[in-house]
């Protein structure tokens, strides 16, 4: 059977669905068209967020330049002490003036429910087998004593940190930065629960059952930049009908509405999205979460797929919305010169390329 994490052909996801696969390329198209959906304050220069995640113990060689560093999870394979610390060692060398990370279900060190007997203050004991078989519990259990040596790095778990960011001095400034006099404080918020989609061993750390809700309710409101290891279901996740994605989560970004969110762990999946939090997503997810379950049909049931598309109304009604809201934000944007005001980012940085073992994904840029 086909990993769930792995891309599928198209001819899969047309057979699922025809209406999402062709809806999906002009969805994608007419957000482009729009425009950036976020712009720096115009007194203040702009930041440049480098995004990386799933780098599983290796490391890019030539990291691009940028004020903030942001490393989405699974520095390691074994989640040991030993490789997360070597992925720390390097991640210190960059010259980013702020680095923030988040663990990733492959990192277990930092839930002690699936730590490595080598990582335990007492391998022999048996209460944590005991632990990781609790599902309700996505917090890792309070442990005072941390082994890592973070250096200048900001290690989030369930947790947020505001990072300011001074304007450029005026030596190293070019003219258009000069007339920026005015600081810049971003709030971020990262957590490392993933669904478990597929049967994960106690060794995954912070995995949570796929109908359980891990996130409602627990990202703050100030969050402008929002940091998982899952991505949300409908976006960068291999959707519209395979998606991987949690809809907890998805729900929880509506919430907030970050102006970047930062993910990783489905490699095949990488890339960058524009979102505008708009009738016109809201349709393209309510499409896309209606054909999820088709993701469990052979590629015989699969067949069917036409007929059900043909006959579902709702589906048509949700597709007209989404290019009709489309192409009104293209003409509100490019006609009538308005600003895309509060959308953003959508970006999973997995440089993991698919199952390679190799690093092939670049490190994604969103500038804030």
């Amino acid at each position: 059977m086909t990993s769930p994490f792995n891309r599928r052909h198209f001819p899969d996801y047309f057979l699922a669905s025809p209406l999402a696969a062709a809806l999906y390329p002009l969805h994608h198209l007419l957000c482009r068209l729009r425009g950036p959906p976020h712009l720096s304050p115009p007194d203040a220069r702009p930041i440049r967020v480098v995004c990386i995640s799933d780098t599983h113990t290796l490391e890019w060689t030539d990291i691009p330049d940028g004020d903030l560093l942001i490393h989405a999870g699974d520095l390691a394979n074994d989640g040991s002490v030993r490789e997360i610390q070597a992925s720390i060692d390097w991640l210190r060398t960059l010259p980013h003036p702020h680095k923030v990370v988040i663990c990733g279900n492959h990192d277990s060190y930092f839930d002690v429910r699936s730590r490595l007997a080598e990582d335990r203050d007492d391998p022999k004991s048996s209460s944590y087998a005991a632990v990781s078989s609790s599902t309700a519990s996505l917090h890792s259990v309070d442990d005072p004593v941390s082994r890592i040596d973070w250096g200048d790095i900001h290690y989030l778990q369930h947790s947020s940190v505001t990072l300011t960011f001074p304007p450029p001095s005026t030596i190293a400034a070019t003219a258009a930065e000069a007339s920026t006099t005015r600081s810049r404080s971003l709030t971020l918020y990262g957590a490392p629960q993933v669904p478990a989609i597929v049967p994960f061993g106690p060794e995954h750390a912070f995995a949570y059952p796929p109908h359980h809700d891990a996130w409602s309710g627990t990202v703050p409101r100030n969050t402008d930049i929002l940091i998982t290891h899952t991505p949300p279901q409908a976006h960068l996740d291999l959707s519209p009908v395979y998606s991987t994605g949690c809809p907890y989560l998805l729900a929880e970004a509506w919430r907030v509405r970050p102006a970047l969110h930062v993910f990783g762990h489905v490699h095949a999946a990488y890339g960058m999205e524009r979102i505008y939090w708009d009738e016109a997503q809201r349709a393209w997810e309510r499409l896309c979460a209606a054909r999820r379950r088709r993701a469990r049909n052979s590629r015989l049931g699969s067949l069917f797929g036409f007929v059900r598309d043909l006959l579902d109304l709702t589906g048509w009604v949700d597709a007209a919305r989404v290019l009709g809201y489309g192409v009104m934000g293209v003409v509100w944007a490019k006609v009538w010169g308005g600003e895309n005001r509060g959308s953003g980012w959508m970006v999973n940085a997995a440089c993991m390329y698919r199952d390679s073992g190799k690093l092939g994904n670049k490190p994604q840029i969103v500038v804030l």
